[in-house]
């Protein structure tokens, strides 16, 4: 294909556009219909041009592997016979330049004599610095970076006063600067990586001539790097394949059964590949990360609730999905590359590049259908961690201990077992009641009685027992909140709030009702989009955080759990996050906690935002107007909602 048939377009460019046309899907339509004017008329295809930055500390290792390899990483790069005259050098710092070079400076100790009958006579030594600029370059038609000295000077260790001798540099030029063109840096593990990642999402092409497997992505290949001051820039290019000519996007239609299979196991896979993901990625972060990661998680969630709630599902649920948290994750990963040794940060530098990669062909190339599938999440987690197995991605319900861990969640949160006394146990209820034993303190469920846990369980009240229903309700919520007490986790000054809180949310989430009775049968409350019991624990949300069947069954764990979480909102958010003219108002606090219960982390001021949906306030005023009436008359200003 001619040059003038193709048109270069940045990763970057396109991922900018993308990051802000998804916000909106009527901004993301007027963007694809934009892409069309990206190619000149005529044109067949365009290159996408994909930059992978690497952090210098790659370059430092690929030099501690090829060069400086001796002891203590050091690089003996001259030595004579005699070892009477010697060029040492040592702790190499790599850094990039604002024209697009790279800096190597390294330790220097050299040795200079006159050897004469097996003795070093006159000998000197000296220390300093070597600075050295070099190119960087990309043979053709491989995947090795390499570096050509361009220029390089001497400094002394003593505040370069000491002029070093001449004949150090010509030691230099003979000895180093081969030395140094000869260290390369083997891109090939990104290039496959992000090829098998492409290859792996774009599955309604152009077909291929029978007999011959379609290659959509052959064309990629490492074309340029770029020296930057913060990463060296390495520019892999991709001829993007056009659109059939008869392509047009797919209507949309009805899902058949067999499609809402799928579309079940394809968001299922997401949320198992993105959990894997968050705890993979939580363990290399320090504690600030650790939490923007937790949030992030949280947010994927959120989405995925809100996906699985709506009436128009998508033929691919993941797509969208994807794209809204890979604008929140890929800058957390890009810090993380940072702190990570070199090899380690290649593989994240090659994830984020796939990330940027699939939303800038989104945009550019509809029409190859990129989806997500639980192979194409399985090649980019395999980008980050090659041995990652089906298992490690897996989406499991049970309670996860590493991921409480990480959303900063007491480990000993366990089951509350109540048998009946002629029942049998068993195994999984025997483990149950292990753990309530094992790991309930006095500060958790000790304070709730057994009998008031059997009597709430299974009881949907009659008219003539609602008074008495609510006032147990009432014992069950000051259990609850006085175990919090006992955690200690919820600033004394703001206890009063927190039980107002408390009660409001269970007011607002279920009427205080853990279960209704339909076709003459007793159920757990659950909305239609996975939000179960008591204080409606959304179980999409708190998978692996909580027992969701526990959450059916149990009460007291429901009020529980939905007490953590509040307090996780309050404490962690609430406190932390307003404005402090904000936390001066209690009200504040309890109404920004509230819409995190409801929304998630990113609603925490939606309340006071003026561009708030009026679905989204009409559910914040039904809550401050529950949690006015609860400060002023009581459990019983519940009543009213259950007699109607």
């Amino acid at each position: 294909m001619s040059e003038r048939c193709r048109k270069f377009i940045t990763l970057g460019e396109l991922v900018s556009s993308v990051r802000q046309a998804h916000r909106h899907f009527c901004a993301l339509a007027l963007a694809l219909a934009a892409s069309a004017t990206l190619a000149p008329a005529g044109a067949r295809a365009a290159v996408l041009e994909i930059p992978v930055a690497l952090d210098y500390r790659i370059v430092e290792q690929a030099l501690g592997e090829q060069l400086f390899s001796g002891p203590g990483g050091t690089a003996e790069v001259y030595a004579d016979a005699t070892r009477c005259n010697t060029l040492v050098l040592s702790e190499p710092r790599v850094e990039g330049t604002d024209d697009g070079q790279v800096r190597l400076l390294t330790s220097l100790h050299a040795q200079a004599g006159t050897p004469l009958f097996g003795r070093c006579w006159f000998a000197k030594s000296w220390r300093g610095l070597i600075k050295t600029v070099q190119t960087a370059q990309v043979p053709a038609g491989g995947s090795l970076v390499s570096f050509r000295v361009v220029d390089s000077s001497l400094l002394s260790a003593d505040d370069q006063k000491e002029v070093l001798p001449r004949f150090l540099n010509n030691w230099i030029k003979d000895y180093l600067h081969p030395r140094l063109g000869a260290v390369t840096i083997d891109l090939q593990p990104a290039v496959s990586g992000l090829r098998e990642v492409l290859d792996s999402v774009a599955l309604e092409a152009r077909p291929a001539p029978p007999g011959e497997a379609a290659d959509l992505f052959a064309s990629l290949r490492l074309a340029a790097v770029r020296p930057a001051p913060e990463s060296l820039v390495a520019i892999l290019d991709l001829e993007v394949p056009e659109a059939p000519g008869d392509w047009a996007p797919p209507a949309a239609a009805p899902l058949t059964e067999d499609e809402l299979a799928a579309w079940d196991e394809a968001w299922q896979a997401w949320d198992g590949f993105a959990t894997w993901l968050i705890k993979t990625l939580a363990l290399q972060s320090g504690p600030e990360l650790t939490e923007a990661l937790a949030e992030t998680l949280l947010e994927a969630r959120y989405d995925l609730r809100d996906a699985l709630a709506s009436d128009a599902r998508d033929r691919d649920p993941v797509r969208e999905l994807f794209l809204r948290s890979w604008e929140r994750l890929a800058p957390l990963v890009a810090d993380l590359q940072m702190d990570l040794p070199g090899s380690l940060a290649l593989r994240y530098a090659t994830f984020v590049s796939a990330g940027d990669a699939l939303m800038s062909l989104d945009l550019l190339a509809p029409h190859l259908g990129m989806r997500l599938d639980r192979n194409a999440l399985r090649s980019m987690a395999r980008v980050l961690a090659p041995s990652v197995s089906d298992y490690d991605l897996r989406y499991d319900m049970a309670v996860d201990p590493d991921l409480r861990l990480l959303f900063g969640l007491d480990p000993d949160f366990a089951v509350d077992t109540e048998l009946e006394e002629d029942d049998e146990p068993n195994a999984a209820t025997a483990i149950l009641a292990t753990l309530l034993d094992g790991l309930i303190g006095s500060a958790h469920a000790a304070q709730i009685r057994p009998e008031l846990i059997k009597q709430l369980n299974g009881w949907v009240p009659r008219p003539r027992e609602i008074d008495d229903y609510l006032l147990t309700v009432e014992e069950l919520l000051n259990a609850v909140a006085d175990a919090e007490r006992g955690r200690g986790k919820v600033p004394p000054a703001r206890l009063d709030l927190y039980d107002a809180l408390l009660r409001a949310t269970a007011w607002q989430e279920s009427c205080w009702r853990q279960y209704v009775v339909r076709d003459g049968a007793v159920e757990t409350i659950r909305s239609a989009t996975g939000s179960v019991g008591l204080m409606q624990v959304n179980v999409h949300v708190w998978r692996g955080l909580y027992d969701l069947d526990a959450l059916h069954r149990e009460v007291a764990y429901n009020a529980r759990a939905g007490s953590e979480i509040l307090v996780h909102y309050m404490v962690d958010y609430a406190l932390k996050r307003l404005d402090r003219g904000l936390l001066g108002d209690p009200d504040n606090i309890a109404r920004a906690t509230y819409a995190a219960y409801n929304g998630g982390p990113r609603h925490l001021t939606r309340f006071r935002n003026p561009k708030t949906s009026a679905s989204l306030k009409k559910i914040d005023n039904a809550f401050w107007q529950k949690y006015r009436a609860i400060q002023t008359e009581g459990p019983m200003a519940v009543k009213h909602c259950l007699t109607g």
